[in-house]
């Protein structure tokens, strides 16, 4: 017997008389947390629903549960039926970095960065780097993020990755 199983996530605040539900999400994590009391998310639907869009990352506002931006990441696509999006990292208080492989017609699977407006989730562009990166993307807080390229870990600022 095939089962459908899924998750949901909530935030709360804690009180003297025990948590009070602030909002929730149906199949999303929490990626970060924004400035102005907001929440990243993204969602990741694992191939529930083939039409639908998949790892998209909206901000929570955490005191009325509401939506307050969401980004469709079929605009950072190449092809959107097979273009995978891995993570959305808070960089700092201004941006939001989302790694992603992209599928190019007739090519080989590339591995891209975009940067986001933290306010808006709005793309601002395309990182270009001077050496290899991967997929995977640490996140330090204070604008900068590490990726690794084999054995060698390297540490990126917007200054030193272009836009």
């Amino acid at each position: 017997m095939d089962r459908l199983a899924s998750w949901s996530t909530w935030w709360a605040e804690p009180g003297a008389d025990g948590l009070r539900i602030l909002g929730g999400t149906w199949m999303r994590a929490v990626a970060g947390f924004l400035p102005g009391s907001r929440v990243l998310t993204q969602w990741y639907a694992e191939c529930l629903f083939p039409d639908g869009d998949r790892d998209e990352p909206a901000a929570y506002d955490l005191g009325s549960g509401e939506q307050a931006a969401l980004l469709d990441l079929a605009e950072l696509s190449v092809d959107p039926e097979n273009d995978e999006f891995f993570s959305a990292e808070v960089l700092d208080g201004r941006l939001v970095l989302v790694p992603g492989r992209v599928h190019p017609a007739g090519g080989a699977p590339q591995t891209r960065h975009w940067l986001l407006d933290a306010d808006t989730l709005r793309p601002l562009g395309r990182l270009g780097y001077p050496a290899p990166v991967g997929e995977d993307v640490t996140s330090l807080g204070d604008g900068t993020w590490l990726t690794h390229d084999g054995d060698r870990v390297h540490r990126w600022s917007v200054s030193r990755a272009s836009s």
